[in-house]
């Protein structure tokens, strides 16, 4: 089947405003979108072409200040802030750095908006037997409630997972509200979230949060990809190298012991093997020891991270799928020659639009939830 030539745009906003300023021609372009994770972009502007000069794109790519949003024919499929831009005079070329909405809350501490700067120690934030998706909303609602702090993310839904948690967020540790984030969806049944992009009701893009109760992902059947149609490639990498049956976490050190949690699987089949995790703010026993199962989850068994390689201009096709979704991917070659189906998640999608027509690619991480030979 013959592919559809994409149109991408690349469009610069004010980060603080969202107003659209302007359209600029980027090219060798790469963009990421990772579960509970910013993602990230790069791409490369010419500057020698006086239709661009006149533009102002040195201005116009103000690392910190703008943001960088890309239309897929149409549908928004990424959003994020431009943090580097670096010019090379020999080649007049601009090459720019940008990650998802999620890195600039990397760049703010989990305070009250109302703290005084001088007593850190009374300005903590805590939530007790608080719903934990209310608690990843309101992380980014007290971070964006700071004067000069909002940055126009809302909240796309109030809708709560049922599971509780109490936790402190004590100003004199300054904790990056990005972290405070990581470490809540890292919790045993944590959950997701994702900055992602649409096109609001007025035409204007739209920065949005969505929080999983707890997992993200479409309502409905799985997206399916089938090797030898719209699954071009793909690699089966499983790496046991980092396998552990038992984790200690560590927490807390106090004056004469620290905290610690141990998780332990007794039913793997392989002998013994041992690991440790730091989480040296975590001071409740209850929270560290829901760190180390979920530590012990992520390590009990061969990572295996398959990557597919996909069409993005049949379906699904690019834009309709986001991570966390479910998907099932079919395969019958020499490494699976007896034919198979897994069921799978997506927490991974890497984007190169290209330069010319057919060379637009699309490379999907997921996680196989089970597999049916």
């Amino acid at each position: 089947m013959a592919r559809t030539q994409a149109r991408y745009t690349y469009y610069v906003t004010d980060l603080a405003s969202g107003t659209v300023v302007d359209e600029l021609p980027l090219y060798d372009v790469t963009f990421s979108t990772e579960l509970n994770e910013s993602g990230e972009f790069r791409g490369r502007l010419p500057l020698g072409d006086p239709r661009i000069t006149v533009h102002r794109p040195r201005e116009l790519t103000e690392p910190g200040r703008t943001a960088l949003y890309v239309d897929r024919d149409g549908v928004l499929v990424w959003g994020g802030v431009i943090w580097t831009a670096k010019y090379t005079s020999e080649d007049r070329h601009l090459e720019i750095g940008a990650a998802g909405f999620l890195s600039y809350f990397d760049h703010r501490r989990v305070l009250p908006a109302d703290f005084d700067p001088t007593d850190l120690t009374s300005a903590n934030v805590t939530f007790r037997d608080y719903d934990q998706s209310g608690i990843a909303r309101d992380l980014v609602a007290i971070a964006q409630a700071h004067p000069g702090g909002g940055i126009r993310i809302r909240p796309d839904s109030t809708a709560a997972s049922g599971i509780t948690r109490t936790l402190s967020y004590p100003g004199s540790q300054l904790k990056s509200t990005g972290e405070a984030l990581r470490e809540l969806a890292s919790l045993e049944d944590g959950p997701d979230f994702l900055f992602d992009v649409a096109y609001g009701p007025d035409g204007r893009p739209t920065r949005r949060l969505r929080v999983g109760t707890p997992r993200l992902g479409q309502q409905g059947t799985p997206h399916v990809w089938e090797y030898g149609a719209n699954l071009i490639a793909y690699t089966w990498p499983a790496d046991g190298s980092s396998t552990a049956s038992r984790v200690f976490a560590l927490g807390e050190q106090g004056e004469d012991n620290q905290l610690v949690a141990v998780a332990e699987d007794r039913t793997t089949g392989r002998p013994l093997t041992e690991t440790e995790v730091s989480y040296v703010q975590i001071a409740d026993p209850a929270i560290l020891a829901s760190q180390a199962r979920s530590a012990l989850t992520a390590v009990s068994a061969p990572v295996v991270l398959p990557e597919l390689t996909v069409r993005a201009d049949i379906e699904p096709v690019l834009g309709s799928y986001q991570v966390g979704d479910d998907a099932t991917v079919v395969v019958k070659d020499t490494f699976f020659p007896e034919g198979a189906h897994f069921d799978v998640r997506i927490t991974g999608i890497q984007v190169t639009p290209g330069n010319n027509a057919g060379e637009e690619e699309v490379q999907l991480t997921v996680m196989p939830i089970r597999s049916t030979p």
